[in-house]
Parts: structure tokens; C-alpha cells; sequence
């Protein structure tokens, strides 16, 4: 929250400057100034609604779900934001199992876990780079992994990555990896990170096919 905070202390400090501005000068520092506002007033609704969601994260409503499906929706959804102008590009893999992956889980709240980690990879790549997402099956489990090419992480920073409020980015909530691992565990399953610094990091889920399994 303290991120947002001191753009607009700022802002309105700067605006109460420019009262002594003529008026045109005046227009112009108002036109940046309430611009700037709206947009850091946006970033803290999304962050409070972040919080909010966090909160009250629901039990799984657990249904017949095809993991694969569940991917390529998703890289529909983020098309758009690898091929971005004004930003180096991102090119998505895919190495998902052959046909279809079947899984009991809440479909929303798997497509919300595996969006938070594309996005994550995402912010990873300010440079651009490749993002690779692979599935398998294996002995009553699914296994998914999600991979970027950016800065990687040190060993401290993967101990502590899925603890609320934690967060390695300078504008992150520190909630995107925590309700990651909030859906992955009551789901019955597990989540890692693979990393060093300077080659990039893997996350990797692993859930039962049928809530009753084992992870």
C-alpha cells in the first residue's frame, strides 16, 4: 500500500505548488497531476480487492477439469501481452501431454493459480524472453510446470516466496505466489520453484487426479 502512497502525496504536493503557475501553466500541471492520481487510486483498488480476495478464498467446487484445456485458454488470454508493442516480446512453448489431461479440481481457481504464474513469469522478462509451459501424467498425479528466462532467484528469495505479503517486485502485493499455494494445497496438492540466479525459474504444480489422492 505504501507503494501507491507517496506518488500521490506528490502529486497533491505538486498541485498546491502550482496554484501560483499562470493558468495555462496551471492546466497542464492539473491535466499530469489528476492523471497520475487516478491512475495510482486504481492501483490501490486493485491491490485492497487483491487483499479482499485473498481473504476469502472459497473451498474448490471440484468438477471434471482438462488441464490442457484449462493452458491454452490461457495463453489465448495473455496472446495479446507477449506480442505487447512497446515491449520486448515473449515467446510462449507449450509441452503439454499428448490428448487430454483430466483432473477433479475447481476449474476457475486452477485457471486463476496457473494465470498468477504466467503472469509472474511474465514480470520476470522485463527484457523478453521465452515462457515454457509443459504438462504430464503420471501414476494418479498430474504435473505442471511453468518456466521463465528472466533474472532467476536466490536461495533465500525461493524459501520465501509463497509467504503472504512477500514480494520481490518493487509494485507486487506479495499475494500472487501465496494464493497460488493456497489453491495448489487445497487441492490436495504441492508446489516448488526451481532457480538460481541468472538462469531463470521453474515452478512446478503437482496435483492428484481425484481430490482422494495422495500428493
Amino acid at each position: 500500500l505504501k507503494n501507491p502512497l507517496f506518488p500521490l502525496q506528490i502529486t497533491i504536493e505538486n498541485l498546491r505548488k502550482a496554484r501560483r503557475l499562470s493558468p495555462a501553466e496551471f492546466e497542464e500541471v492539473f491535466q499530469e497531476s489528476t492523471t497520475t492520481l487516478l491512475a495510482e487510486v486504481g492501483n490501490l483498488k486493485t491491490i485492497i480487492g487483491r487483499f479482499s480476495d485473498f481473504a476469502k478464498m472459497p473451498p474448490p467446487r471440484f468438477e471434471n477439469v482438462d488441464l490442457n484445456e484449462v493452458v491454452h485458454s490461457l495463453m489465448k488470454l495473455y496472446d495479446a501481452q507477449f506480442k505487447a508493442e512497446g515491449r520486448p516480446g515473449i515467446t510462449p512453448e507449450l509441452d503439454l501431454a499428448e490428448g487430454d489431461l483430466p483432473i477433479q479440481a475447481d476449474g476457475e481457481q486452477l485457471r486463476r493459480a496457473i494465470g498468477n504464474l504466467v503472469l509472474n513469469a511474465i514480470d520476470a522478462m522485463p527484457g523478453g524472453g521465452t515462457l515454457r509451459i509443459a504438462s504430464s501424467s503420471q501414476d494418479g498425479h498430474v504435473r505442471l510446470s511453468v518456466s521463465d528466462t528472466g533474472q532467476g532467484l536466490t536461495e533465500e528469495e525461493c524459501a520465501r516466496l509463497f509467504t503472504p505479503y512477500y514480494t520481490t517486485k518493487q509494485h507486487g502485493t506479495g499475494l500472487g505466489l501465496a494464493i497460488v499455494q493456497s489453491v495448489v494445497s487445497d487441492h490436495g496438492g504441492k508446489i516448488s520453484v526451481i532457480s538460481t540466479p541468472g538462469s531463470g525459474a521453474t515452478f512446478v504444480i503437482e496435483l492428484p487426479v481425484s481430490p482422494g489422492g495422495n500428493a
